[in-house]
């Protein structure tokens, strides 16, 4: 199945593009083949266990995917999203 991953910009940094495709009949799948294309990903993407990074959330389409064994369909689009955390602090 042809698949389309939606990336941050953080990570399109590495990419060189925002939406690769890639196929995959997973969403993890589509995130390893991902990875293949670009290996400098896997420590963004994976942490030492091989398990998804706490801090990034995935979307199957519009809904959240709740596992990396999610099917995918042709035309889908897996999207990845990163949490951001910080700001200004208090102030004085």
């Amino acid at each position: 199945m042809t698949v389309t991953l939606a990336i941050p910009t953080m990570l399109a940094q590495l990419t060189g593009a925002k939406r690769v495709t890639v196929d995959a009949d997973t969403v993890g799948g589509a995130l390893r083949a991902l990875i293949a294309r670009h290996p400098e990903l896997q420590v963004h993407v994976f942490d030492e266990t091989g398990a998804l990074r706490t801090h990034l959330r995935l979307f199957h389409n519009e809904d959240t995917a709740h596992s990396l064994d999610e099917g995918v369909a042709d035309g889908d689009t897996v999207t990845i999203l990163q949490a951001v955390s910080g700001g200004a602090g208090e102030s004085g």
